[in-house]
């Protein structure tokens, strides 16, 4: 996390943002953090979020190569 960050909080690439068939994904334009969205706005997601955003992103890769 880069020092803009730790003083003003991220800033997500809103324009960036995909859904992944559950959440909203992005990354910070300061330093690149993955981020989702919450009702409350942005933040960083937790590790069950990225294992399952990752195995999410795995199962996609292989129902395309199957197509």
């Amino acid at each position: 996390m880069g020092i803009m960050c730790k003083l003003r909080g991220h800033k997500p690439d809103r324009g960036g943002a995909r859904h992944d068939g559950e959440d909203y994904w992005t990354i910070c334009k300061r330093c690149g953090t993955p981020l989702i969205r919450a009702i409350d706005g942005w933040r960083e997601p937790s590790v069950d979020e990225k294992r399952a955003h990752a195995r999410q992103a795995e199962a996609r890769g292989k129902g395309d190569a199957a197509a």
